[in-house]
């Protein structure tokens, strides 16, 4: 049976799902840690990735090379748009991720987070050619979402939709508003969509599940809430995994 990979970018992201597990043990991959344990007797590997881009790409291109995962789940935190009506504790699941340092510089001294797309595809699979949008398994994110919903976890707001990925953390109140006015994003993150190309590009489904620890903008780290957007993602990740590793006939 092939495992299911859990991936965050720090070990206090994992924490609150890593405790629901009684039997861990921890191994090293690459440079990286990892845990392996089990769910319903379903294999999972949780692996701490580390912070951006660079980072994701190689510790998971390792867990997938070495443990040929069926499923891929990202969960951490966030930063939330308040325009996209998220607060400092909601969950929201992705449905795509954008690169948003991935294209041409706009032909204007006027600062401005439009770019134009790459005249050329990064990959391409499955006839669709990937250039800044990484579509992710809409399906998959429909199941994660009535899996939380099911469960009637209360304390915060469900969402889903788009989330930007940059390596630029956004700090500033008319940059969020230029992000939410071109792509409508619920979520900002670092690693989304390193992992998003990297899962696309061995043809393993991901699931993206973020906790806003913060509001995209001007930076007000008084207001941030790391310990809930951990402890609310990590909830609604044992929801749907739990639900993953259902045996065939609980299920029915």
């Amino acid at each position: 049976m092939k495992p299911i990979l859990l991936m965050a970018a720090v070990e206090h992201e994992l924490a609150p799902a890593l405790a629901c597990f009684e039997n861990k043990e921890q191994v090293t991959m690459a440079g990286r840690h990892a845990y392996t344990m089990a769910c319903e007797d379903h294999p999972i590997i949780a692996l701490v990735a580390g912070p951006g881009a660079v980072n994701t790409t190689q510790s998971l291109t390792a867990a997938i090379e070495r443990f040929s995962p069926s499923l891929i789940i990202q969960v951490g935190c966030a930063g939330g748009f308040a325009k996209a009506g998220v607060s400092v504790g909601d969950v929201a699941v992705a449905t795509e991720e954008i690169d948003v340092h991935m294209g041409i510089e706009p032909e204007t001294e006027k600062k401005s987070v439009r770019r134009t797309p790459l005249p050329f595809s990064l990959m391409e699979k499955e006839g669709r050619q990937y250039t800044h949008r990484f579509l992710l398994d809409r399906d998959l994110a429909d199941e994660a979402v009535a899996a939380v919903r099911n469960m009637n976890l209360t304390g915060f707001t469900l969402h889903k939709g788009s989330f930007v990925s940059g390596s630029t953390i956004t700090a500033t109140a008319s940059r969020a508003k230029g992000l939410f006015d071109l792509y409508c994003p619920v979520m900002e993150s670092m690693e989304g969509a390193a992992a998003a190309h990297t899962a696309i590009h061995y043809g393993i489904p991901l699931v993206e599940i973020r906790g806003a620890s913060n509001l995209v903008g001007k930076r007000d780290r008084d207001n941030w809430n790391l310990p809930l957007a951990f402890e609310n993602s990590c909830a609604c990740l044992m929801a749907f995994l739990k639900l993953k590793c259902m045996p065939p006939a609980a299920k029915g």
